[in-house]
């Protein structure tokens, strides 16, 4: 048994086994005769919930552990434990309440995120069918993105809208193309890919640029250049016009080293929390003179579309 098992075994039963009776019950916790010592009134209280054990009339306490060291003040620790594996076998002891249901909880939680890796494998393994590709425009999509409050002109004019299936069931979604001809999609309820997975690469204007801005996911992008659109004064973008590389997915950075090459000037805008702020790190690390960190921006905000939601950092 580990040392954490022991020490949730329960304290009231334990007592029983030694002998030791409750004189009452009171708001829940056990009153006992100290048996550290001869008394007429109870000083010794067992809180049932808590598995802990205080005897005011010695001003000690502490765990099942501590007790039998107590009543046994000259046996090492070795012996203590031994002991107690000993009773708690024999006399089939069980756990306090508290650490029951944390275990039975942890089991649950266990068993559901085992459900959702399941889920998700066999999600990954089906095989999905694009029934047609559209100009964005479904009514549902377009509530979506405008509650994300990005431009919808802007989406339109960088995304598609998909229709496809799974088995028996029908979707439609947001659409964003990548390099390999691979598609990030998202609807109010969903994230997923579709085909290879790796970056998005978006030349502005129909043309190249010497500076490029590297954002982790489009709707980053696409909230940068819905601002650009309306000439927000918020001093979240660069000045010049760039090219938009999107990682899709921060582990995809070591693909856009090769395209980086190419530009005088990198403008990260990735997020600002521990995955974000490696991420820009490696990149620096990568091209150091010409890399400019762009988080500084939104500093209070996990990323951009954060910014113009309002959604403040915690």
């Amino acid at each position: 048994m580990t040392i954490e098992e022991i020490k949730s075994v329960s304290i009231v039963q334990f007592l029983e086994t030694e002998g030791y009776q409750y004189a009452y019950i009171h708001r829940g916790n056990y009153w006992y005769l100290s048996p550290f010592r001869a008394e007429s009134s109870p000083s010794f209280n067992v809180s049932p919930t808590k598995n802990l054990w205080n005897d005011f009339g010695a001003n000690s306490g502490g765990n099942i552990i501590n007790l039998v060291q107590k009543m046994h003040p000259s046996w090492n620790n070795h012996q203590v434990l031994t002991y107690l594996e000993q009773q708690i076998k024999d006399h089939h002891l069980k756990y306090a309440e508290d650490y029951e249901a944390m275990v039975k909880e942890q089991q649950r939680r266990n068993v559901w995120k085992q459900s959702q890796v399941t889920e998700r494998t066999k999600e990954r393994n089906c095989i999905t069918f694009v029934d047609r590709i559209c100009k964005l425009c479904h009514p549902n999509l377009k509530s979506y993105i405008l509650q994300r409050r990005v431009d919808f002109e802007i989406a339109q004019q960088y995304c598609k809208e998909i229709h496809y299936h799974i088995y028996d069931k029908h979707y439609y979604a947001i659409a964003f193309e990548n390099i390999e001809g691979g598609m990030e999609i998202r609807n109010k309820y969903s994230k997923r890919s579709i085909g290879k997975k790796t970056i998005s690469i978006i030349r502005t204007n129909g043309e190249s640029h010497s500076e490029c801005c590297i954002f982790e996911g489009f709707f980053d992008m696409l909230t940068y250049a819905s601002i650009r659109k309306w000439m927000m004064d918020i001093q979240l973008c660069v000045e010049n016009d760039c090219d938009y590389i999107v990682l899709n997915s921060i582990s995809n950075i070591k693909t856009a080293f090769p395209y980086l090459q190419v530009y005088d000037v990198v403008h990260c805008y990735l997020d600002n929390d521990a995955a974000g702020i490696a991420t820009t790190k490696k990149i620096m690390d990568e091209y150091s003179k010409k890399v400019i960190d762009e988080s500084v921006r939104y500093r209070n905000f996990k990323d951009l579309n954060d910014v113009i939601n309002g959604i403040v950092k915690k």
